[in-house]
C-alpha cells in the first residue's frame, strides 16, 4: 500500500500481491486535495482543515430489487399431505393392535401353561420274529401309556402315526392308529399290532436281527407321530401341531425254545 500526491489529486492506491498466482493487483482511487506531506511510506499526514468531499460522492449504495428471483421450483404434481398422514396412522394402529393381540395371548398361555402329553412303553412282545437272507417276517404287540399332565387343558389327538424301526433307524413296518381324546389329568392307554411279512430289509440287517435272536434279545424302536391340538371347555384352543415321539432301544428276549418274544427291559419312556 502507498499513497501518491498528483497535480489537483491526492492518489490512493492498494497493491495485493498473489504469490501462489504470480501477479501484482493495483487498485488507485484519487481524491481533489490541496496539499499534503509524506513522513512514511505507509503514512501520510493531512492537516486538518483539508476539505474532504461529501460523503455522497463514495456512495456505493445499490438500490435493492424490486422482486427476487425464485432459488427453487417445484417439478411435478404436489402431493397431498393426507397420503403420508393415514399410512403412518395405519402403520400404527396395526402396531398397536399386534401388541395387545400379543400381550394378551402371553398372559393366556402363562395362566394356562400348556405342557407336553408324556409316552411310555408299557409292554412289547413280537411274535413270530423270522428272517432270510435279507427279509423280515414279525409282528409286534405294542401297548403305550399317554399322560396327559394339564391341569387345565385337554387333548385332541386328530390323526396319529405308529411305526417300528431298527436300531440303525430303518423303518421296518408302519400304521395309523385311531383318533382319541384325552382329559385333563389323564392317562390313557393305546395298543397296536404292527407286522410284516417278507419285508424286505436288506441282508446286513436281516443279518443283524438273526445274529441278536440267537444272542437272546433283539433292540428295536418305536416311533408315533401324533397331529395334537390343545383347548379348554369353553373359548381357548390351539391349532394344530405335529408332536414326535422317540422310544428307542427296546430290548425283546428270546427263548432259543420258542418263536416269541416279550420286553427283557423295564418300561422307559419316551422323548419329544
Amino acid at each position: 500500500m502507498f499513497y501518491r500526491f498528483g497535480k489537483g489529486f491526492a492518489h490512493f492506491c492498494v497493491s495485493i500481491r498473489f504469490p501462489i498466482l504470480g501477479f501484482l493487483f493495483r487498485v488507485c482511487t484519487g481524491v481533489p486535495h490541496r496539499w499534503g506531506t509524506i513522513v512514511h511510506p505507509h503514512r501520510i499526514l493531512i492537516p486538518n482543515d483539508f476539505p474532504f468531499p461529501p460523503a455522497s460522492s463514495f456512495s456505493l449504495a445499490v438500490p435493492p430489487p424490486s422482486s427476487y428471483p425464485q432459488a427453487y421450483r417445484t417439478v411435478g404434481p404436489r402431493h397431498s399431505r393426507s397420503q403420508p398422514s393415514f399410512l403412518c396412522r395405519l402403520i400404527a394402529a396395526a402396531t398397536v393392535l399386534f401388541a395387545i393381540l400379543g400381550l394378551l395371548f402371553l398372559i393366556t398361555w402363562l395362566v394356562l401353561k400348556p405342557r407336553l402329553p408324556e409316552f411310555r412303553v408299557d409292554s412289547v412282545s413280537a411274535s413270530p420274529l423270522n428272517t432270510t437272507r435279507s427279509q423280515l417276517t414279525a409282528a409286534w404287540n405294542i401297548t403305550l401309556v399317554v399322560r396327559n399332565p394339564n391341569t387345565k387343558l385337554s387333548i385332541y389327538y386328530d390323526r396319529v402315526q405308529a411305526s417300528v424301526v431298527y436300531k440303525d433307524g430303518s423303518l421296518i413296518s408302519m400304521m395309523p392308529l385311531s383318533p382319541f381324546f384325552q382329559p385333563k389329568r389323564n392317562e390313557t392307554r393305546v395298543r397296536f399290532q404292527l407286522g410284516v411279512v417278507g419285508q424286505y430289509v436288506g441282508e446286513d440287517v436281516a443279518t443283524e436281527i438273526s445274529d441278536e435272536r440267537a444272542g437272546g434279545s433283539v433292540g428295536f424302536g418305536v416311533r408315533v407321530l401324533a397331529w395334537m391340538r390343545f383347548r379348554t371347555r369353553s373359548w381357548w384352543r390351539t391349532s394344530q401341531c405335529l408332536l414326535r415321539v422317540y422310544c428307542d432301544w427296546i430290548q425283546i428276549g428270546f427263548d432259543p425254545s420258542k418263536a416269541s418274544g416279550s420286553l427283557t427291559s423295564q418300561p422307559g419312556s419316551c422323548t419329544n
